[in-house]
């Protein structure tokens, strides 16, 4: 419901967005889990936003809020706007656990710039440390018997499991910059990225 708290630390992830978006010039920004469009109000003032959400309340309080903004009531773990065929500058993906379904449908789908900013909120380190399931970026699922091993993978989860994956999947872009942080047992993180030219 509108009004409800929807991040933890807003503070923070407003940070991380701004660090990122350092010296970038507006553009089109995909935005999936929209929710009350607070996030994009805060950070993307003068971008073209594409917004979606399941949660049809607030979608109408997203497109109260962010005049010009094309919000739609959708699954976020697909591709809403086929419609859409200029290239995106940035994607906010804001899932409260699992973000790689929704950036996977927007990778395969949607026109990207050369040069991209990518936001994630990420929750998976909590299946690690209490149910023993790793649900990969990639959208497999190992079970982990061995408490070292969930330990191991708690800890080193965006450096051993999330990065090597992201580096492979996004090619021909590379990272050029990046951040994160760990608040309890949720990691958020982003990326700028570039394509590289074929020639110099």
């Amino acid at each position: 419901m509108p009004g409800q708290q929807q991040h933890v630390d807003l503070h923070r992830k407003l940070l991380l967005r701004r660090r990122l978006l350092r010296g970038e010039k507006t553009g089109l920004a995909y935005v999936p889990f929209i929710g009350d469009g607070d996030i994009a109000a805060e950070v993307y003032p003068g971008w073209t936003i594409f917004g979606a959400d399941l949660d049809s309340a607030r979608v109408e309080v997203a497109r109260e809020r962010l005049d010009g903004a094309r919000v739609e009531v959708a699954d976020c773990d697909g591709w809403p706007f086929p419609d859409v065929r200029r290239q995106f500058h940035m994607a906010d993906f804001d899932a409260f656990a699992y973000p790689y379904a929704s950036f996977r449908a927007f990778w395969a789908n949607a026109r990207k710039a050369r040069r991209l900013v990518l936001v994630f909120t990420d929750g998976e380190r909590q299946a690690i440390v209490r149910a023993g399931v790793l649900r990969h970026p990639d959208g497999s699922k190992e079970q982990l018997d061995d408490l070292r091993q969930r330990r191991r993978l708690f800890n080193f989860y965006f450096r051993k499991v999330v990065l090597p994956w992201f580096r492979d999947y996004i090619e021909p872009y590379a990272i050029v910059r990046r951040g994160f942080y760990l608040r309890g047992m949720m990691l958020y993180w982003g990326a700028v990225i570039e394509r590289e030219t074929v020639g110099g």
